[in-house]
C-alpha cells in the first residue's frame, strides 16, 4: 500500500512538472480536412486553412488532416513534438529543409524516427526568418492532436518527464493489479477474481496504448502486430469492465430490466470485437468510444435505481452507496477523457493527462473499495466459521448426552427383559403363549440392539479389530439363534475361514437374515450363498441373502437401506426400520459395499467384504 501511494505522488508530481513546458515557439495553427484522402502537398496549399487554438479535437474520422504551423524564427534547434503517442502516420512537408519523405507515427518503427523517443517528432532545426511547415496526418484512431515547438534542450527534457509519467502510471497500474491479486488469493471470490483480470488487462492496455510497446518490442515484433494488439486491448478492455460491474452488480439483487441492460451492452461489447475482427477497425474504435460513455451511464444509473432494497440490505460486504459515489466521480471523468476523443468538446495541454489522472484516482479508489469488500466478506466467513464451530460443538455436546441417555436406558432395559424372559420361560413353557412372548422379548431384545450400534455409528466410536475366524461358524451359530433352522440353506459347504471383524460382520449377517424372516413368504426357503472371491486383490468374501417376497411386497431399491424406511406394507410388523441401514453402513465400515438386487419373485441382498 505504501508504495502505491508513494506511485500516485510521483505521477502527480511529474504531471505537474510536465504541465509547464514552454510553447512559445509556435506562433500559429491551421488545419484542412482532405475528404477524398488523395490530393497532394501542392494541391493541398492552395486550399482553405481553418485556424484554431490549443488542440485539435475532430473525433473519429475517414478523412485526412493537414496541419499548417507557423513558426517564429530562432536561432536555436527546435523540436516539433507531436502528441498522443497512438496517432498513427505522420509526413512532414518542410519547404526549408532538403528531406523529402520524413515521417513518424505509431504505424511506423521507431528507427524511422528522427528521434526516437515515446512521442513523435521532427527535427526542425534553427531559422532565422518566420517559417511555414504542413504536416500530412492520417489515423484510424481519433484526430486529437496537439503540437509543441521547442528548442531541443526544452525537449528532451520535456520527454524525459513525459516518459517518467507515462512509466510510473504504467508501474501504477501494474502495482494495483499485483495488490488486488494478493487479496484475492487471500479469498478466491468470483467478483474480486474478476476484477483482477480486468486490472491486468488495463496494465497491458496502457504498456500499449502508451508506446511503451512500440519503443521496447519494436525490435522482436512487427509494428503492425504491435497496432492490431493496441486495438484488441482498447476494445477488450471495455468488455472485462462490462461483464466484472456485472458481477458486482448482481450481489446486490440486479432488477430484471436492468439484467437485460447489462447483457445488451455485453453483446454490443462482443460485435464490436467481432467487427475489429473483420477488419473494420477504424468504425469498431469510434464506437467503442462512444461505448464507454454508454458503459459509465449504464453503471451509474444502475447504482441508483437497478437494485432492489432488499437485495441492498442483504450485501453487507460493500454498502451501496460508496459505488453511487465511485460511479458519479467514475462518469464526469469518463466525460472529461471520450467527449475530446469523439470531437464533441475542445481539449488543451492538459487534456493528454486527463486519462492519466483519471486512471490512478479510479484504479486506486477501486482497489481500496475491492480490498474493504474483501476484508468486510473474509469477517463475515469468521463469524459464520465460529457460528459453525460452536454448532458442531453443542451437537457433539447433544450426542454424548444422548448417547449417555442411550447407555443409561439400554442397561436399565436389558436386565429388567432378562428377568422377564426368565419368568416367560418358566410360566409359559410349553403354552399356546411361549412363541409370542419370545417373539415380543426377541423383538424389544433386537431393536434395543440396533439403537446401540445406531449411536456408536453417530458418534463415530465403532474401531475395526480384525481376528481370523470360520464364517461358516458364524452362519450356523447365527442361524441357530433364529430357532428356524429349517428354513435356511447354506449353498456352500465346508470351512470359510476369513480375516474381518468378527462383532461388527455378525451384527450384519444377523440383520440380514433377520429381514429374510421377517418380509419373506412363510414357510419358504432363504437360500445363503458364500463365495471366495479371488481374482481381484484384496481377497474378498461375497455372501448373499435370497428369499421369496412376501406379502408385504418389495422395498423400494432408492431407498431401502435408508435409516427408518420402511415399506407401505411393512407396518403390520414390528420393526425399527434400522436394520438395513445398519446393515450398509457397517459394511462401508469394514471396507466392503451391500447391493439389493430383485428378480421374478426373489429378492437378494450381496455383501461384499475385503478378508
Amino acid at each position: 500500500m505504501k508504495t502505491l501511494v508513494k506511485s500516485l505522488f510521483l505521477v502527480v508530481a511529474l504531471f505537474i512538472g510536465c504541465a509547464s513546458a514552454s510553447e512559445g515557439y509556435l506562433l500559429g495553427q491551421a488545419y484542412f480536412e482532405d475528404k477524398t484522402n488523395s490530393l497532394t502537398f501542392e494541391e493541398v496549399k492552395k486550399e482553405k486553412f481553418t485556424s484554431y487554438a490549443g488542440w485539435l479535437a475532430k473525433g473519429y474520422q475517414p478523412s485526412t488532416y493537414w496541419i499548417r504551423l507557423d513558426i517564429r524564427p530562432s536561432d536555436k534547434d527546435l523540436v516539433l513534438r507531436i502528441r498522443p503517442v497512438f496517432i498513427e502516420d505522420i509526413q512532414l512537408f518542410d519547404s526549408s529543409a532538403l528531406e523529402v519523405n520524413r515521417v513518424t507515427g505509431a504505424k511506423h518503427e521507431v528507427s524511422d524516427s528522427e528521434i526516437q523517443t515515446l512521442n513523435h517528432n521532427f527535427n526542425l532545426g534553427s531559422n532565422e526568418h518566420e517559417r511555414q511547415i504542413y504536416l500530412k496526418v492520417k489515423s484510424v484512431r481519433t484526430y486529437l492532436l496537439g503540437f509543441e515547438v521547442m528548442p531541443a534542450s526544452e525537449f528532451f527534457s520535456a520527454e524525459y518527464t513525459s516518459s517518467l509519467i507515462y512509466a510510473a502510471y504504467i508501474i501504477f497500474i501494474f502495482l494495483l493489479a499485483l495488490w488486488l491479486f494478493g487479496v484475492w488469493l487471500g479469498n478466491r471470490e468470483l467478483v474480486l477474481g474478476m476484477f483482477v483480470i480486468q486490472q491486468f488487462v488495463s496494465f497491458l492496455h496502457a504498456f500499449f496504448l502508451y508506446g511503451y510497446a512500440r519503443l521496447l518490442l519494436g525490435r522482436f515484433i512487427d509494428q503492425s502486430v504491435i497496432n492490431y494488439m493496441t486495438f484488441v486491448l482498447v476494445v477488450t478492455y471495455s468488455f472485462t469492465a462490462v461483464v466484472a460491474t456485472k458481477f458486482l452488480f448482481s450481489e446486490y439483487s440486479l432488477k430484471r430490466f436492468y439484467k437485460y441492460l447489462f447483457n445488451g451492452v455485453i453483446c454490443i461489447s462482443v460485435l464490436i470485437i467481432a467487427m475489429l475482427v473483420v477488419g473494420n477497425t477504424g468504425t469498431a474504435l469510434k464506437i467503442n468510444a462512444s461505448f464507454i460513455i454508454l458503459m459509465g451511464v449504464l453503471f451509474w444509473v444502475t447504482s441508483f435505481f437497478g437494485t432492489s432494497a432488499s437485495g441492498t440490505q442483504k450485501n453487507i460486504y460493500l454498502p451501496i452507496n460508496i459505488l453511487r459515489l465511485y460511479y458519479t466521480f467514475n462518469l464526469a471523468m469518463w466525460a472529461i477523457v471520450i467527449l475530446p476523443l469523439l470531437g464533441f468538446t475542445q481539449s488543451n495541454d492538459l487534456a493528454i493527462h486527463y486519462n492519466l489522472i483519471y486512471g490512478v484516482l479510479s484504479g486506486l479508489f477501486f482497489c481500496l473499495i475491492l480490498q474493504y469488500r474483501a476484508k468486510s466478506i473474509l469477517k463475515n466467513e469468521l463469524v459464520k466459521s465460529a457460528a459453525l464451530k460452536k454448532e458442531v460443538e453443542n451437537e457433539r455436546l447433544r450426542r454424548e448426552e444422548q448417547g449417555k441417555l442411550m447407555s443409561m436406558l439400554t442397561h436399565e432395559i436389558k436386565t429388567p427383559l432378562s428377568v422377564l424372559k426368565l419368568v416367560i420361560d418358566q410360566q409359559v413353557v410349553g403354552s399356546d403363549f411361549e412363541e409370542y412372548a419370545n417373539r415380543a422379548v426377541t423383538n424389544i431384545d433386537s431393536i434395543i440392539n440396533k439403537c446401540i450400534q445406531l449411536d456408536r455409528l453417530d458418534l463415530n466410536v465403532i474401531q475395526i479389530h480384525k481376528t481370523k475366524f470360520n464364517f461358516s461358524d458364524l452362519l450356523i451359530t447365527t442361524i441357530s439363534d433364529t430357532r428356524l433352522e429349517t428354513r435356511f440353506s447354506i449353498l456352500q459347504q465346508g470351512d470359510i475361514d476369513i480375516e474381518s471383524d468378527f462383532q461388527v460382520l455378525s451384527i450384519v449377517v444377523s440383520n440380514l437374515l433377520g429381514n429374510a424372516i421377517k418380509y419373506s413368504a412363510p414357510e419358504t426357503e432363504i437360500v445363503i450363498d458364500t463365495e471366495i472371491l479371488e481374482s481381484n486383490l484384496p481377497r474378498r468374501l461375497q455372501f448373499s441373502v435370497q428369499n421369496v417376497i412376501g406379502n408385504m411386497g418389495v422395498p423400494d431399491p432408492e431407498l431401502a437401506f435408508e435409516k427408518y424406511y420402511r415399506g407401505p406394507s411393512a407396518t403390520m410388523v414390528s420393526g425399527s426400520g434400522l436394520g438395513l441401514f445398519l446393515v450398509r453402513e457397517l459394511t462401508h465400515v469394514l471396507g466392503g459395499e451391500v447391493k439389493l438386487s430383485i428378480k421374478d419373485n426373489l429378492i437378494t441382498f450381496t455383501v461384499w467384504i475385503p478378508i
